[in-house]
């Protein structure tokens, strides 16, 4: 009996441990991951929108950063714009804009943020 407990002590903490390697989980409406745009362009990413500056609507960019432990701290804005960067990138867009951030916890997740905008070209 006292064996079985050790067993059982020693395969959680070995789960909680290695559970560490991968803290957060990232997802997106954006599937592919090679970018359509140069990794050094600069993305705008911004709450509001961009009356002065011509651009067409590529579309809508969905990202989501969930942490998977406890342990982790809670997703940020800033991974959630690196998110919506990469996704930008990857559809050739030149901003990301009306982004709307969502935080909370779900029930896979110990803690989720969500940034949904849409991805706009620049007109020249």
């Amino acid at each position: 009996m006292q064996l079985k407990r050790i067993g059982l002590i020693v395969v959680l903490v070995a789960g909680v441990l290695s559970s560490g390697c991968a803290t957060y989980r990232a997802s997106s409406n954006i599937t592919s991951e090679s970018p359509s745009t140069k990794l050094d362009t600069i993305i705008l990413i911004t709450e509001g929108s961009l009356p002065d500056r011509k651009h067409t609507v590529i579309g809508p960019i969905e990202v989501s950063i969930k942490k998977l432990t406890i342990f982790n701290k809670d997703p940020t804005k800033e991974m959630v714009n690196e998110a919506l960067t990469e996704k930008a990138r990857a559809i050739g867009a030149d901003a990301v804009i009306n982004v709307i951030y969502k935080s909370g916890v779900g029930f896979t997740t110990w803690g989720y943020m969500d940034g949904n905008g849409t991805g706009v070209k620049f007109s020249e």
